[in-house]
């Protein structure tokens, strides 16, 4: 038996010793109004009675009252702030049904903090920067401009890429954006790869069902970018012939598909297994792992804030053929802006 589950069971031991009391009483009530020849046996009986209630009181008194009061300061601590952690640990003992659903309203807590911390980071970086973005943003303007008026027209997009891209990753600090938020900030992530390996990559987007509907849903920021460049690096950088990256987006079962597909080197078997099986333990703790090729550090994060964002049912899941490509899937509710 569990230390956690000691008190509750003390207290059921003791619901059943009163009744056991209240029946030495009736005993006593007995004797009172029996005949003299049963008198000696109810007496006897009675004898035994009250000697279970004497012990019943010690027990009462060194055992389980120090708990029960132990519980109570406890609840006392807790209701002041005092603790958090030394309640959500040892409360489960008063009652171990309720054990599950204090771990589970722990982890929504963790969440919930998680999520505010992250919130705030972000926006003590963006203040914290304030001025070093300005001026990047001004000096890829001034290069735009001195490339279009040179004529330089690739350069002038490169440099306009680079500015947009900039500015959603580094000012936007929300934790949600919309599809087609995400889709323009990949776009202009794409220009500035394509700048530095040309026709030898390119990308579509295939947005089936509606297409107004799904770009108008709510999805995690900058969740799509690190997937983009994972492709690029792992699987298309090392192609010698052309690299086609597809973006594909459909609704499933009220749920939003988006499938990041190249036609790249393919993973390993055991590797693939391996990355799947750590995408699935990823929870909203800490990820503490080196890099390394697949070593899938950028996608265990991207998942970790999807299942931050919406749930543990959500998340991504990789497929892949060796010399034919890669498939990542991300899974996210179909949750329309508000």
């Amino acid at each position: 038996m569990s230390e956690k589950r000691t008190l509750f069971y003390k207290m059921q031991m003791l619901l059943l010793i009163s009744l056991f009391s209240m029946f030495s009483v009736l005993v006593c009530i007995l004797a009172v109004f029996a005949s003299d020849h049963l008198k000696f046996s109810v007496q006897i009986i009675l004898l035994c009675f009250l000697a279970c209630t004497i012990w019943i009181l010690i027990y009462d008194i060194t055992i389980i009252f120090p708990e029960y009061h132990y519980y109570i300061k406890l609840c006392r601590r807790f209701r002041d702030g005092q603790i958090y952690q030394d309640y959500i640990d040892h409360i489960g003992g008063l009652f171990p049904i309720l054990k599950d659903d204090i771990s589970r309203l722990d982890m929504l807590l963790d969440r919930q903090n998680t999520m505010q911390l992250s919130t705030k980071q972000a926006e003590f970086l963006a203040l914290q920067n304030q001025i070093n973005p300005h001026f990047l943003y001004n000096t890829l303007d001034s290069i735009r401009g001195d490339a279009l008026a040179a004529g330089v027209e690739s350069i002038a997009n490169v440099a306009e890429a680079l500015s947009t891209f900039f500015r959603y990753t580094i000012t936007e600090t929300r934790n949600l954006v919309t599809i087609q938020e995400e889709l323009d900030n990949v776009n202009n992530y794409f220009i500035i790869q394509q700048y530095r390996f040309g026709d030898k990559l390119s990308m579509n987007i295939e947005i089936e069902d509606d297409p107004q509907l799904i770009l108008g849903m709510q999805c995690p920021k900058l969740f799509l970018q690190p997937i983009i460049e994972n492709s690029i690096l792992h699987g298309l950088e090392g192609k010698t012939d052309n690299g086609v990256l597809t973006i594909h987006i459909e609704l499933v079962d009220q749920d939003l598909h988006i499938n990041v597909i190249d036609n790249g080197s393919g993973i390993p078997e055991d590797i693939l297994d391996e990355l799947n099986r750590s995408l699935g333990r990823v929870s909203v703790g800490a990820i503490v792992e080196a890099k390394g090729k697949h070593s899938g550090i950028a996608l265990k994060n991207v998942c970790r804030r999807i299942k931050l964002l919406f749930g543990e049912q959500y998340g991504i899941h990789i497929s892949s053929i060796v010399d034919i490509g890669t498939k990542i899937e991300v899974v996210l509710p179909s949750t329309a802006k508000s």
